[in-house]
Protein backbone atom coordinates (compact mmCIF):
# COMPACT_ATOMS: atom_id res chain seq x y z
CA UNK A 1 0.00 0.00 0.00
CA UNK A 2 2.87 2.40 0.64
CA UNK A 3 3.74 2.17 -3.09
CA UNK A 4 0.10 2.88 -4.06
CA UNK A 5 -0.29 -0.48 -5.81
CA UNK A 6 -3.79 -1.91 -5.45
CA UNK A 7 -4.16 -4.28 -8.41
CA UNK A 8 -4.25 -7.63 -6.59
CA UNK A 9 -6.57 -10.27 -5.18
CA UNK A 10 -6.37 -12.07 -1.83
CA UNK A 11 -6.17 -15.86 -2.06
CA UNK A 12 -5.61 -17.97 1.04
CA UNK A 13 -5.53 -21.73 0.79
CA UNK A 14 -6.03 -24.66 3.13
CA UNK A 15 -6.97 -28.27 2.51
CA UNK A 16 -9.22 -28.05 5.60
CA UNK A 17 -12.51 -26.24 4.81
CA UNK A 18 -13.02 -25.13 8.41
CA UNK A 19 -9.57 -23.50 8.56
CA UNK A 20 -10.15 -21.88 5.15
CA UNK A 21 -13.55 -20.43 6.15
CA UNK A 22 -12.30 -19.04 9.46
CA UNK A 23 -9.17 -17.56 7.84
CA UNK A 24 -11.23 -15.71 5.23
CA UNK A 25 -13.70 -14.45 7.82
CA UNK A 26 -10.80 -13.13 9.92
CA UNK A 27 -9.22 -11.52 6.85
CA UNK A 28 -12.46 -9.79 5.87
CA UNK A 29 -13.02 -8.57 9.43
CA UNK A 30 -9.54 -7.04 9.43
CA UNK A 31 -10.01 -5.57 5.95
CA UNK A 32 -13.24 -3.93 7.15
CA UNK A 33 -11.43 -2.49 10.17
CA UNK A 34 -8.82 -0.78 8.00
CA UNK A 35 -11.18 0.17 5.18
CA UNK A 36 -9.85 -2.14 2.49
CA UNK A 37 -12.05 -3.52 -0.26
CA UNK A 38 -10.05 -6.03 -2.27
CA UNK A 39 -11.38 -9.05 -4.18
CA UNK A 40 -11.18 -12.56 -2.73
CA UNK A 41 -10.40 -15.79 -4.56
CA UNK A 42 -11.95 -18.79 -2.79
CA UNK A 43 -10.71 -22.36 -2.98
CA UNK A 44 -9.91 -25.39 -0.87
CA UNK A 45 -6.41 -26.57 -1.79
CA UNK A 46 -6.23 -30.16 -3.02
CA UNK A 47 -9.63 -30.96 -1.60
CA UNK A 48 -9.17 -34.56 -2.74
CA UNK A 49 -10.92 -36.62 -5.34
CA UNK A 50 -14.35 -38.07 -5.86
CA UNK A 51 -17.22 -37.18 -3.62
CA UNK A 52 -14.99 -36.21 -0.68
CA UNK A 53 -13.18 -33.52 -2.67
CA UNK A 54 -16.40 -32.10 -4.02
CA UNK A 55 -18.00 -32.00 -0.57
CA UNK A 56 -14.97 -30.33 1.04
CA UNK A 57 -14.90 -27.68 -1.68
CA UNK A 58 -18.66 -27.17 -1.55
CA UNK A 59 -18.63 -26.71 2.21
CA UNK A 60 -15.67 -24.31 2.25
CA UNK A 61 -16.50 -22.23 -0.80
CA UNK A 62 -20.26 -22.42 -0.30
CA UNK A 63 -20.06 -21.21 3.30
CA UNK A 64 -18.18 -18.10 2.26
CA UNK A 65 -20.41 -17.45 -0.73
CA UNK A 66 -23.39 -17.70 1.61
CA UNK A 67 -21.69 -15.03 3.76
CA UNK A 68 -21.54 -12.81 0.67
CA UNK A 69 -17.77 -13.20 0.32
CA UNK A 70 -15.77 -14.20 -2.74
CA UNK A 71 -15.21 -12.80 -6.19
CA UNK A 72 -13.69 -15.83 -7.91
CA UNK A 73 -13.82 -19.52 -7.03
CA UNK A 74 -12.01 -22.73 -7.93
CA UNK A 75 -12.81 -26.27 -6.92
CA UNK A 76 -9.34 -27.86 -6.86
CA UNK A 77 -9.45 -31.63 -7.08
CA UNK A 78 -6.69 -34.23 -7.25
CA UNK A 79 -8.18 -35.48 -10.52
CA UNK A 80 -8.16 -34.46 -14.16
CA UNK A 81 -8.58 -30.65 -14.25
CA UNK A 82 -11.55 -31.00 -16.60
CA UNK A 83 -13.44 -32.72 -13.78
CA UNK A 84 -13.19 -29.51 -11.72
CA UNK A 85 -15.52 -27.65 -14.06
CA UNK A 86 -18.90 -29.25 -13.16
CA UNK A 87 -18.58 -28.59 -9.39
CA UNK A 88 -17.52 -24.99 -10.08
CA UNK A 89 -20.50 -24.46 -12.34
CA UNK A 90 -22.85 -26.10 -9.82
CA UNK A 91 -21.66 -23.80 -7.02
CA UNK A 92 -22.03 -20.75 -9.21
CA UNK A 93 -25.50 -21.78 -10.35
CA UNK A 94 -26.65 -22.38 -6.78
CA UNK A 95 -25.80 -18.85 -5.73
CA UNK A 96 -27.07 -17.27 -8.93
CA UNK A 97 -30.45 -18.90 -8.26
CA UNK A 98 -30.35 -17.70 -4.66
CA UNK A 99 -29.74 -14.11 -5.78
CA UNK A 100 -32.67 -14.30 -8.19
CA UNK A 101 -35.08 -15.78 -5.62
CA UNK A 102 -37.61 -13.48 -3.95
CA UNK A 103 -36.71 -12.30 -0.49
CA UNK A 104 -38.23 -14.20 2.42
CA UNK A 105 -40.16 -12.16 4.96
CA UNK A 106 -38.42 -11.94 8.34
CA UNK A 107 -39.68 -14.43 10.92
CA UNK A 108 -41.75 -12.89 13.70
CA UNK A 109 -41.85 -15.06 16.82
CA UNK A 110 -44.86 -14.11 18.92
CA UNK A 111 -43.90 -16.36 21.83
CA UNK A 112 -42.62 -14.88 25.07
CA UNK A 113 -39.63 -16.90 26.35
CA UNK A 114 -40.38 -15.75 29.93
CA UNK A 115 -43.92 -17.11 30.08
CA UNK A 116 -45.05 -20.70 29.78
CA UNK A 117 -48.36 -21.71 28.32
CA UNK A 118 -49.43 -25.09 27.07
CA UNK A 119 -50.26 -25.32 23.35
CA UNK A 120 -53.84 -25.98 22.49
CA UNK A 121 -54.09 -29.22 20.54
CA UNK A 122 -57.11 -31.01 19.07
CA UNK A 123 -56.90 -34.82 19.20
Amino acid sequence: RKHDYHDFIFSMKSSNPQVMVQAYRMLVARMNEVGWDYPLHLGVTEAGSGTDGRIKSGVGIGSLLQDGLGDTIRVSLTEDPWLELPPNLALRATFERAEAAPAVAPFQDARNPFEFSRREVDF
